[in-house]
């Protein structure tokens, strides 16, 4: 590794502690400054019983992208990592996923056991197609709107959730934000965002002079699920969504019918400041929330919101970017406080890849780490078919790997999953068993010296003979029974 990389690791650890330090001896200088809200300025200091918090998040790939890009999965990893970092309570994760991403996600909280950590999950394939009429431009459509129902999509003992795009990272104990409930129950609000940080000359147009001004960001929302059921949310929004398809046709953003709720029922809403919600990347107009560049060490929830996501360096994201990757870099088995397990968090598919062919053959193999990348180098460009690889490391190798396939797009059909390391090693064995089971074609080629083979006609020859998986050993092949 670089001697720069480090240092720049190093310094973002040090920030991450200051976050820390800051965020459990939080005093009233914000408040002063102007920079929270009233009930900000009621709760922030409250010592808070913990509970079970309940998050949602939205987390389904693309069906069938046209190319590769990277998934959800990591993603959630790291933002579990940094919840779990500031929070000692209890969380339970709502994910509303696809049949496309559902096993890859069952797949992680079932080899990584959080003790403080319940997983539900709920296939929203259906509620999807449902709210198809809902138009929008927006690269999000369709998921998006899932926003508009999550009271009809979670079950009524849950009464309050808090949303949460999975490109943000949480800085601060959950429950302080969590507490902004205790004040929208005093007054009958249904849900609260923080403002847009973006200059949207189309709200103007859209919503009538200060239209601009009024926007609101949907990337964390807080829903109050009690109040809205009571308050027959299903029917307010859909009137509202009729309402404004008819005046606008396409919405730009799906979040834009939230903003339609919000100005035509004010009482419905509660704007929370914008450190909840703080967006980075291009096009972003950091002044609309930070009074000075200091104002920087208030922020408690970033948001990445250009395509570059986590690697960009423009702006706030030169900060918030390197705190990312030392939060994606922790082990992340020490969260498991004691929960007796012989799992290996497992990571399938990091990336999302296009549909493939069933009767072409999928090259399987496992790896360390250490030979990964110069092997994946060398397949992209000798197997032009599928690829099913399984490569064991650890979260500081896992980073550089992604780093690595971000930087250096690999075909589309060239699939890559994660074993963590545990205590040093990971079975050849699991590695194999994972490195099949994820493929996606009829026949299979696996191959346990994946390092040393050589894809040449005599290769080709054997594959294009064989009716059935087969085991390549030594030069020597075998039936894929057993494995």
């Amino acid at each position: 590794m670089r001697s720069s990389e480090t240092a720049g690791i190093f310094a973002a650890s040090i920030l991450l502690f200051v976050y820390y330090a800051y965020g459990k001896f939080f005093t009233s200088t914000a408040a002063a400054d102007g920079w929270l809200s009233e009930p900000d300025q009621q709760f922030e200091t409250r010592i808070l019983q913990k509970e079970t918090i309940h998050i949602v998040l939205i987390v389904a790939d693309s069906d069938n992208p046209e190319k590769a890009r990277p998934s959800l999965c990591e993603r959630v990893e790291t933002l579990l990592k940094s919840m779990l970092i500031f929070y000692e309570g209890e969380l339970h994760v709502h994910l509303l996923t696809n049949t496309k991403s559902v096993d890859t996600f069952s797949m992680l909280f079932r080899t990584w056991p959080l003790a403080r950590v319940r997983a539900s999950f709920y296939n929203v394939e259906a509620e999807q197609r449902r709210l198809e009429w809902v138009k929008s431009t927006h690269e999000v459509s369709g998921y998006g709107q899932l926003k508009y129902v999550i009271t009809d999509i979670l079950p009524r003992y849950v009464e309050k959730a808090i949303f949460i795009d999975t490109d943000m990272m949480v800085l601060e104990d959950l429950s302080v934000l969590h507490s902004y409930f205790t004040f929208m129950d005093e007054k009958g609000i249904m849900f609260a965002t923080a403002s847009d940080q973006y200059r949207r000359k189309d709200l103007e147009e859209s919503f009538g002079k200060g239209g601009g001004n009024a926007s609101l960001n949907s990337g964390l929302v807080l829903y109050n699920l009690k109040v809205m059921r009571e308050g027959n949310w299903s029917h307010l929004w859909r009137k509202t969504g009729v309402w404004l398809m008819n005046k606008l046709g396409n919405l730009k953003c799906p979040q834009d019918l939230l903003l339609a709720v919000a100005l035509l029922r004010p009482d419905t809403y509660l704007r929370l400041p914008c450190a909840y919600n703080f967006q980075i990347g291009p096009y972003t107009r950091p002044e609309k929330c930070l009074k000075s560049r200091a104002d920087v060490r208030n922020v408690k929830i970033p948001h990445w919101t250009g395509k570059l996501k986590f690697y960009d360096t423009i702006g706030y994201t030169a900060v918030f970017s390197p705190i990312y990757r030392c939060v994606q870099k922790m082990d992340g088995y020490e969260l498991e406080e004691g929960t007796k397990t012989t799992e290996y968090r497992t990571i399938t598919n990091l990336r999302n890849t296009p549909d493939i062919k069933k009767d072409t053959v999928t090259l399987v193999g496992h790896t360390y780490y250490a030979e990964a990348i110069e092997l994946m180098r060398r397949l992209n460009s000798t197997w032009p078919g599928p690829i099913s690889l399984a490569v064991c490391g650890s979260s500081w190798q896992r980073a550089q790997l992604l780093a690595f396939i971000f930087a250096n797009p690999l075909h589309d059909s060239f699939n890559v999953h994660f074993v963590q390391l545990r205590n040093g090693s990971c079975p050849a064995h699991y590695l194999r068993r994972t490195a099949i089971n994820e493929s996606r074609t009829d026949r299979v080629l696996l191959s346990d010296t994946i390092t040393s083979l050589q894809v040449d006609a005599g290769l080709r020859k054997m594959i294009a003979d064989a009716r059935a998986p087969i085991v390549l050993r030594n030069g020597e092949t075998f039936s894929l029974v057993g494995l």
